[in-house]
């Protein structure tokens, strides 16, 4: 070996003994983490004035006060679920929400969609094979982002995102 060669060797022993001793041998501990309860700093919280406490209660009422929930109905009319063309991220076919999640390419090619009950609020995720009928439409796979549902003067291309 040459002395190039074992001087690059110590001096790379020297860094890791170096390196190992700074992080493992500690002349003295970094933090004091003494853990005993007995020597806890306990301080009372500032309690509020019966009179800072009536003025915060009054600037602050008008926001405790309930407000009525409106309720409004989701979901489309016959007529504008009939209405529906062209491609579309959910479809609404009577008292449900249609959304397409997975379009498989399996030996048998089939979609997966979200079906939410707008009454209900309840979500089941429903697999349909190609040429399959949903709430009277008839499934058919495009792409593995895409599926053409149809009915007599409805084609509806469901998308599974929005084109940038």
């Amino acid at each position: 070996m040459s002395k190039l060669t074992i001087g690059v060797i110590a001096v790379c022993v020297l860094l890791l003994i170096s390196d190992f001793t700074g992080r493992f041998i500690q002349s003295s501990p970094h933090a004091q983490n003494n853990f005993d309860t007995s020597n806890n700093n306990t301080q009372p919280l500032p309690l509020l004035s019966s009179n800072a406490h009536k003025e915060l209660t009054t600037l602050f009422s008008r926001y405790a006060k309930p407000t009525k929930s409106v309720q409004t109905e989701q979901g489309l009319t016959a007529a504008q679920q009939a209405e529906q063309q062209g491609e579309l991220l959910s479809l609404f076919a009577g008292d449900l929400e249609l959304k397409l999640k997975a379009v498989i390419f399996a030996p048998t090619p089939y979609a997966l969609i979200e079906q939410k009950n707008i009454k209900t609020q309840q979500t089941t995720l429903v697999k349909y094979l190609n040429e399959q009928s949903i709430q009277g439409y008839t499934l058919s796979i495009l792409s593995n982002t895409q599926v053409a549902l149809n009915k007599a003067p409805q084609h509806i291309t469901l998308v599974m995102y929005q084109r940038g």
